[in-house]
């Protein structure tokens, strides 16, 4: 065996060993314990930290503990304090990649930090009943917690010898429970003196043995040794063996992965983050100012790799290299910001998201975000603008990202950007949209709710078109909108049309406030389209025609009857086909689709 492979052997090994729960919730109080940084937050519920104490009262297994071993100096990843740690700075000695809920509750009921817990306005403080912990162990009584205004005494020592209940903060350390247990023994002497006598013949011998149980619980752990300086893989290596023991249920995303790797190199990602989202409004404003919203950091990740001419693979987004990365990480979200601008914008020029819920898709944002900062470093000029055009509306109608997104991403930069700089053969998705979208066949009445791209796309290009709402006449973006069945669903049910696909379909569907909403309700098209109070009178029935409502599609609505007389399901049918043939012919416009 080589040396190298024996230092990754050395890495990868696992120590299996035991250690007192107490002593490792008192290295985590004094900052000797932490968390890595890409660990999740503490999230367990006042119950579930109850039911961890009463499990180590009985002595039954809470599972085991998964502890990396590192120098305090220079730790492998930034460390954190566990919530609710009374240390001020963190010097670990062990870091924590499984474990964390178990050992935060336990810090948070032996130490009672000022902070709430997940289900809690308040601070809890948990108690120990002695006399069920005495008799009756396993009834759910044993322990029990209370806020600061339900205490009724139980702050005062006193009141707790009476009700003879242990509060959870004396179970920490031998001394704080030997104190409060002489404290009774003289209360009681004083006080009561048969109780007195029971608790010295009994009582505090079976209160003693229990806490002593409770101080000398072991935990199983296994335990990772110190990450080799000189082995670069070694990193990675400990986040996979994370993964695959975790038991948390959370993976590590991406993002969090490369957090970890860039810490030894000074680079730390969440700053980056926070920076950027200080500097770019749209993109605080998309993300929430959080990285894993829409996993809008992996965005920029993918951004940053296809400027520098890398794949988008989780793989190569892990091993991004850190020379030059904080100049390339603000140069990304720069371009991300760009992009989601490119989105929002409703004209010609731009892509109609309105409202962020009518986004097609996020498979393409860090592609859309690459490009355009290439035509903008380049000085790229109107060809180049209206190639990008006609890429991103072809992705959205071809549903491009919606599966298979870090081979088309690369594929896509790739080409465009080598047909841009040396002339060579236009993109593949150029020749595919083609193909498709000029088919005879080709339809988007498939397309039946937000989850489709193409569903979302009709939406952005309405908004583009300059629909308004029918009655008021107002740009759709000051109105509060509903998503709107042109031909109503409950009048299609009442005429024998109940299959959702058809009713539901994008084709009879627009976006109206939600006051011309509410007054078609379930009216026959051509009942409503003579009301003042749907269609703005200065307008008259032109308001119609930016929502791909031409002459055909409207003479189909003005030819609907109220009466069931059998003649709806074909007139809804030569609507929905000639509405579909605005909508598609709209679509190979913008898509740069010839139709001979």
């Amino acid at each position: 065996m080589s040396a190298a492979q024996e230092k990754r052997k050395r890495t990868d090994e696992i120590i299996p060993d035991k250690r007192k729960l107490i002593g490792l919730v008192e290295q985590a109080d004094d900052g000797r314990l932490c968390l890595p940084d890409f660990q999740r937050d503490f999230i367990w519920t006042r119950e579930a930290v109850a039911d961890i104490l009463r499990s180590v009262l009985r002595c039954y297994y809470i599972g085991s503990l998964l502890l990396l071993r590192c120098d305090p100096t220079r730790p492998p990843f930034a460390p954190k304090l566990l919530r609710g740690a009374r240390a001020t700075s963190a010097k670990p000695d062990l870091l924590v990649l499984d474990g964390q809920q178990r050992l935060t509750s336990l810090l948070y009921a032996l130490t009672a930090p000022k902070l709430r817990l997940k289900d809690s306005k308040r601070r809890r403080y948990f108690f120990v009943d002695l006399e069920i912990l005495g008799s009756k162990p396993d009834e759910e009584g044993i322990v029990f917690d209370r806020t600061e205004n339900e205490l009724d005494g139980l702050d005062k020592s006193t009141v707790q010898y009476q009700r003879k209940v242990l509060p959870c903060t004396k179970l920490l350390r031998t001394d704080d429970f030997m104190h409060w247990r002489d404290g009774m023994d003289d209360w009681l002497r004083d006080y009561d003196s048969d109780a007195h006598k029971r608790y010295r013949q009994h009582d505090r011998e079976v209160w003693s043995k229990a806490v002593s149980a409770f101080q000398s619980f072991e935990v199983p752990l296994v335990e990772l040794p110190m990450v080799d300086e000189d082995d670069p893989g070694s990193i990675g290596r400990v986040c996979a063996i994370f993964e695959k023991l975790n038991s948390t249920g959370v993976d590590l995303s991406v993002y969090d992965l490369l957090t970890a790797r860039l810490y030894r190199c000074g680079i730390v990602l969440h700053d980056l983050w926070s920076e950027s989202c200080s500097t770019h409004e749209r993109l605080k404003r998309w993300s929430g100012g959080k990285a894993d919203t829409n996993k809008f950091g992996i965005i920029v990740l993918k951004a940053l790799a296809l400027l520098r001419d890398q794949e988008t693979k989780p793989a190569v987004l892990i091993d991004l290299k850190p020379e030059g990365f904080e100049k390339d990480w603000r140069r990304a979200a720069a371009a991300v910001e760009r992009a989601v601008e490119l989105l929002e914008l409703v004209s010609p020029d731009g892509f109609g998201v309105f409202n962020d819920k009518w986004l097609p898709g996020f498979g393409n944002i860090s592609v859309l975000a690459a490009l355009r900062a290439r035509i903008e470093d380049d000085g790229l000029g109107e060809q180049a603008r209206a190639d990008l055009r006609r890429w991103y509306w072809s992705s959205v109608f071809l549903e491009r990202y919606s599966s298979a997104v870090d081979s088309k991403s690369k594929k896509d930069y790739s080409e465009l950007t080598a047909y841009w700089r040396d002339g060579t053969s236009p993109p593949e998705m150029f020749a595919e949209a083609q193909a498709r979208l000029s088919a005879s066949g080709y339809s988007v009445r498939v397309a039946a709710s937000h989850s489709s791209g193409i569903y979302c796309g009709v939406f952005c290009l309405l908004a583009i078109r300059g629909a308004r709402d029918w009655a008021s006449a107002e740009d759709i973006q000051l109105q509060q909108l509903e998503d709107h069945h042109i031909f109503p669903k409950a009048y299609l049910k009442d005429h024998d049309l109940k299959k959702r696909a058809e009713i539901n379909t994008i084709v009879n569907r627009t976006l109206i406030g939600r006051k011309t909403n509410g007054i078609i309700k379930k009216r026959c098209p051509s009942e409503y389209l003579s009301m003042r109070e749907v269609i703005a009178p200065k307008r008259g029935l032109d308001v119609l025609k930016p929502h791909f409502i031409e002459d055909d599609a409207l003479r189909a609505m003005q030819d609907t009857t109220p009466e069931s007389d059998g003649s709806v399901p074909g007139t809804y049918e030569r609507f929905l086909q000639a509405r579909e043939r605005s909508i598609v012919t709209e679509i190979r416009r913008v898509c740069s689709i010839e139709v001979s």
